[in-house]
């Protein structure tokens, strides 16, 4: 959770308030624009503000590999 509150952090205080917005309706809904599967366990969760889209597939995935051989050494 730490690297998402460093991701988050670094955004305008626009775009987190859409991106809570969207987890909240992403949370009551079953929408593929908002939250969707991509991989093995992995899922890109979607937000677009002006035109940007806000993601960090590439974070998510090493973040994954760094979790998982960090467990295994253990």
């Amino acid at each position: 959770m730490e690297e998402a509150d460093k991701f988050i952090a670094g955004l305008d205080s626009i775009i987190v308030r859409k991106i809570f917005y969207n987890i909240d309706l992403a949370e009551q809904t079953n929408d593929p624009k908002l939250f969707k599967k991509l991989q093995s366990g992995i899922w890109e969760f979607r937000t677009r503000y002006a035109g940007l889209h806000v993601n960090e597939i590439d974070r998510a995935i090493s973040l994954r590999d760094e979790y998982f051989k960090n467990k295994l050494k253990k």
